[in-house]
């Protein structure tokens, strides 16, 4: 069986922010949009936009891309993040997560979050491989996709190419500082 991911389309999407809800509501058993596992940003276009121009409305989901190489898996130094077998899905065993926060560093998407007072790490982790906040957005702006159909292959590269960089950057502009004050 192919891995399956959920794909966003903001095309579609109208902002309801049911998917929050449902989200959050499924897995902690109370709505708090701080507690959904997703979260749609809401970009708006009047700071660019004339007053007698109609703003622009863009809205982007934040989740887990259930990467192929999972660095919140690699950065984990407790070993608490792991793949499941059945859903693909990269899962968190709360036995074992001390909520050091390291798996938000090597996220490159920012798709883990942290409960301050569970005092651990939190994401996606596909419902169990049944996503209700797919089932439940009246536009269809979110699916349910095999990871072939879902582009995410580009997704992977760019993630790997980021964490790649953040060393690199580093060094650059620890170069770049020193440089400066040498002159």
């Amino acid at each position: 069986m192919e891995q399956k991911v959920i794909v966003y389309d903001p095309v579609l999407c109208t902002g309801c922010m049911r998917c929050m809800t449902t989200c959050s509501t499924y897995n902690n058993g109370a709505t708090s949009f701080s507690k959904s596992r997703i979260h749609i940003m809401r970009h708006e276009g009047h700071a660019i936009t004339r007053m007698d121009e109609e703003d622009d409305l863009i809205f982007q989901a934040l989740t887990c891309q259930q990467c192929d190489k999972p660095y919140c898996l690699y950065f984990c130094p407790a070993h608490a993040i792991e793949r499941n077998t059945q859903t693909g899905a990269t899962v968190i065993n709360y036995d074992k997560c001390i909520g050091c926060r390291m798996c938000m560093v090597g996220c490159p998407f920012g798709a883990m979050r942290y409960d301050s007072k569970k005092l651990q790490v939190f994401k996606c982790q596909l419902c169990d491989g049944d996503p209700q906040c797919v089932k439940m957005c009246p536009q269809e702006a979110l699916k349910f996709l095999a990871k072939g159909q879902a582009n995410l292959p580009k997704i992977d590269r760019l993630a790997r190419k980021i964490v790649e960089l953040k060393p690199t950057m580093a060094v650059e502009v620890a170069v770049a500082e020193v440089s400066h004050v040498r002159t």
